[in-house]
């Protein structure tokens, strides 16, 4: 006569498999981040990959952050350097549109548009559905002052990213000028984008931050205030995704940040 589980034997099962799931449970949560940012880089990796083709099609030059081109059934002229709908709120702070805020239209085509074959690659598979964008373009221009100039004075105007070497304000709009290709000086360590919390797909926030004393640049990192940190959106196990100037994409901490990383420019710095 065969004999069946009593309830403890039974409890002593249902116990053990508790466990065990509670074991592995991280461990999948983990994998399965782990595959989001992978997405994630190869995304920023696609992005730039475009941004490299426009740059070759245009004469070694970057791509303006932000242009004026009146394109039919669109409110206002301003383009930026990528597509999502800037139509679907009225200009604020000099930029038009939310990416946070769902697209009412079809993305307006922004600079690199003709270069990027999925519409996919804009967002991180780990932010909301409704964002239109995930991340920003370093934003750094002569039009920003800081503190920081007062003790390195080579750095006041030429502290600048290479899609804003200058910036112009038309009827309360922003709009850039692009660097030559050649002015970016080291390109391995010059972040151009990055993972952002913000309204529009551009971000200076941390040019106008007075850095740490003069000399010490490449030593240590940008202030701890969570008004600053914010502005990165650290989705991967406490980083963000980024991608710099020679097209590399990598994933970086708040603390591993530099202001040189910013600048088109590094000679300007006390390396």
């Amino acid at each position: 006569m065969r004999r069946g589980f009593t309830l403890i034997e039974l409890l002593v099962v249902i116990a053990i498999i508790a466990i065990l799931v509670a074991m592995l449970f991280p461990v999948f949560a983990e994998s399965r981040e782990s595959g989001r940012q992978t997405v994630c880089l190869s995304s920023m990796r696609q992005i730039g990959m475009a941004m490299r083709m426009y740059i070759t099609d245009n004469e070694e030059t970057w791509f303006p952050a932000s242009t004026q081109e009146l394109l039919s059934g669109w409110p206002h002229p301003q383009k930026i350097w990528i597509g999502y709908d800037n139509a679907n709120y009225p200009l604020d702070g000099c930029f038009y549109g939310r990416v946070y805020e769902p697209a009412r239209r079809a993305p307006r085509p922004g600079l690199i548009d003709p270069y990027i074959k999925d519409e996919g690659v804009k967002r991180c598979p780990s932010m909301p559905s409704r964002w239109q964008m995930s991340y920003a373009f370093n934003w750094f221009s002569p039009y920003f002052t800081s503190g920081y100039y007062a003790r390195n004075p080579a750095a006041r105007g030429n502290e600048y990213s290479p899609a804003t070497k200058q910036l112009l304000v038309i009827g309360g709009a922003c709009y850039a000028i692009a660097a030559p290709d050649a002015e970016v000086e080291e390109p391995a360590r010059t972040l151009i984008m990055w993972e952002h919390l913000a309204r529009v797909p551009m971000c200076n926030f941390l040019q106008p931050v007075d850095w740490p004393q003069r000399g010490r640049e490449w030593e240590q990192g940008p202030p701890r205030t969570s008004y600053l940190i914010d502005h990165f959106n650290f989705l991967h196990r406490k980083g963000a995704n980024s991608l710099w100037a020679d097209g590399h994409a990598r994933r970086v901490l708040y603390d591993q940040l530099r202001r040189p990383m910013f600048s088109t420019k590094k000679h300007i710095y006390n390396l």
